[in-house]
């Protein structure tokens, strides 16, 4: 949790904490999309649809406020071959900035693929944008 600094509108304004859809582009092309859980003891679970379920589609990280409005995630995952083989892991690392109404945010991120022994083998890089899931 994060230590108040204002009033109860403010500190609304300036938590992450809630369900997102979120959106990664690499090259202006989509890249990923999954729902996004930021919890309030700083925990998050990414339920993603660019790995199907059966290799793992649901993974785990930590995040930080890193100034006003702005917070930085490490989000880790196995990764698996198409066998059900496990290769590595991967690393995704988002700095990300909430909007004034904070319903949406957008940041840039990285995906960082390493092989069984931790040697890094490929990176993609690029912007996304979240909004955030309300109840109707």
């Amino acid at each position: 949790m994060q230590p108040s600094s204002g009033s109860a509108a403010e500190d609304s304004n300036e938590s992450i904490v809630g369900l997102w859809h979120v959106r990664f582009l690499s090259g202006g092309m989509l890249y990923d999309e999954g729902f996004d859980q930021w919890h309030s003891d700083a925990s998050e679970i990414l339920n993603d649809n660019g790995v199907p379920p059966a290799l793992g589609n649901v993974c785990l990280g930590v995040w930080k406020k890193v100034a006003p409005h702005t917070f930085k995630l490490k989000h880790l995952a196995w990764n698996w071959d198409a066998n059900g083989n496990l290769i590595g892991t991967l690393i995704i690392r988002e700095t990300v900035t909430l909007d004034a109404d904070a319903d949406s945010y957008q940041g840039t991120f990285s995906f960082d693929f390493y092989d069984v022994n931790g040697n890094l083998t490929s990176e993609v890089k690029g912007d996304l944008s979240a909004k955030r899931i309300m109840v109707d």
